[in-house]
């Protein structure tokens, strides 16, 4: 990599550089105002990025020479708008296709549909998806072979999940979405600092608000210069703020985006640039969120956690001190967006995600066979499920009334919750079509729902201990829709409906 570069240097048409003698060189925008030129003249190319030396070469790979080419034709795009860090992914990436790459294969063409899924399948999640997107490329580019169709088809394939993914699905206690009562002492101790407060413990405080406000990796928030905050027209009546939030991941490199804060955030932020300590931090870091530890690097992420447990905040789920992480609030945040009925595209553009799938997986944990029944509706759950109401019961709540009653289906005690205010037959089931989304369903305030919760986990209890594939794991899933609709019953009564 090279800083400044004094020599002269002249752009070719198709965007990269070279010097008078010939060498070629990218420029590297993942840090718009201190752009730097990386060296790609030759198969190997290595480059610093934030202290870190990264880099690849692809000579050493034993693979057809087209199809190292048509590689490095990629990384050279992708440096362009990316950080190095791709240049450790991409030579993972060949070292696992070097691995299952067979003497007699020309370039891609020589692999079928069938060989791409079977090569895909059996990689890890970060080697797969980055092949997916260099055949894409080289598809796109008409290089080494690669099909435009095949291309698409790969581009369709679900991972397996990802660690992320299942903390997501499984409501992990102390990685996953935070309940209702915890984000709400969360909330309360980020509004109003303590007195006396310390400048770390004033950077943390604002790091939290604006992370649960934005829902933004912490990379983002940690790179937001000094002067993010945007005011369109401070005259108008209602005045709108915004933050200039800079792109992470494989979006790097583009230009930072507008994200729209409340009102009091906004004054808090102006409240903290006006702290002479921390002006004079953010005019050495051009950072607007800063640390008085000169030389040493800091990680917001560990200052946000650190601050909590000073704060003493005890997690009404656990009993114990709580843990909050800038994922945490990101996964919390979009667990209440899909519950609100967000659709995957709404997620995938808020959180920036590059796949659609990793934003379903928000979705998939409110009615998903990964997450333990009696874990998701523990009485320690601080109240999670109350914001949920109205996703799987589309009834009403009433009196006993005339009309067909709706039974708990037992041989043994059956007992009537509700009634049908339908004209006519109905071919659905009596009790969980009823309580799962019929709007003619008449759910009785007297009735006792608890008997209709205890008969669902011996049904769930049941099933989980058959056989039967995709029709068990259905019945599951269907079976905790069903619960969810009567703790939302249950719910709606203890609050008076």
């Amino acid at each position: 990599m090279l800083g400044p570069l004094k020599m002269t240097i002249e752009i070719d048409s198709d965007g990269v550089y070279r010097d008078e003698c010939g060498r070629r060189y990218v420029r590297c925008m993942a840090d718009k105002r201190n752009p730097f030129f990386i060296d790609v003249s030759t198969f190997r190319i290595e480059a610093e990025w934030k202290r870190q030396k990264y880099w690849v070469d692809l000579s050493i790979f034993r693979l057809p020479v087209s199809l190292l080419s048509a590689v490095k034709e990629y990384v050279v795009f992708k440096l362009g708008v990316g950080t190095p860090r791709l240049l450790l992914i991409v030579r993972n990436n060949m070292r696992y296709l070097e691995s299952v790459w067979c003497d007699d294969w020309v370039d891609f063409s020589d692999l079928s549909l069938g060989m791409l899924f079977k090569l895909i399948i059996g990689g890890r999640v970060g080697e797969v998806d980055e092949f997916r997107r260099i055949y894409k490329y080289c598809a796109a580019n008409g290089l080494a072979g690669a099909d435009e169709i095949h291309a698409l088809e790969i581009s369709s394939i679900k991972i397996q999940l990802s660690k992320d993914s299942r903390v997501i699905l499984e409501w992990d206690q102390t990685r996953g979405a935070m309940t209702s009562a915890e984000q709400e002492l969360v909330r309360r101790a980020m509004v109003v600092g303590k007195d006396a407060e310390s400048i770390s413990d004033y950077t943390s405080r604002l790091f939290t608000w604006i992370s649960f406000e934005t829902l933004k990796r912490p990379g983002q928030i940690s790179e937001m210069t000094a002067d993010s905050l945007w005011v369109p027209d401070p005259n108008a009546e209602n005045i709108e703020y915004f933050l200039r939030i800079p792109k992470a991941k494989a979006q790097i490199g583009q230009e930072p985006e507008l994200w729209p804060i409340t009102e009091r955030l906004a004054k808090e932020i102006k409240n903290y640039s006006s702290v002479p300590k921390i002006v004079e931090a953010q005019q050495n870091s051009e950072r607007l969120l800063v640390t008085l530890r000169k030389g040493k690097k800091f990680s917001l992420g560990r200052m946000m956690t650190r601050w909590c447990v000073r704060q003493g905040i005890i997690s009404p789920r656990t009993n114990d001190l709580l843990v909050l992480t800038p994922y945490r609030i990101r996964h919390s945040g979009a667990t209440q967006m899909a519950a609100q009925g967000a659709s995957s595209d709404e997620l995938q553009y808020i959180l920036e995600h590059d796949s659609i799938t990793a934003a379903k997986a928000y979705i998939d944990c409110l009615a998903s066979e990964f997450c333990p029944l009696l874990e998701r509706v523990n009485r320690k759950l601080g109240g999670v499920f109350t914001e949920l109401n109205g996703i799987f019961f589309s009834g009403g709540i009433g009196d006993k009334s005339v009309g067909y009653p709706v039974l708990i289906p037992t041989i043994n005690a059956p007992a009537a919750v509700g009634s049908c205010s339908k004209n006519g037959m109905c071919g659905q089931h009596p009790f969980f079509n009823c309580y799962n989304g019929c709007r003619y369903f008449i759910a009785w305030r007297d009735a006792d729902h608890e008997k209709s919760l205890k008969y669902l986990e011996n049904e769930f209890a049941r099933w989980g201990a058959a056989e039967g594939g995709k029709d068990r794991s259905k019945v599951l899933k269907d079976l905790e829709r069903v619960y969810q609709a009567v703790k939302d019953v249950i719910h709606r009564i203890e609050n008076g409906e």
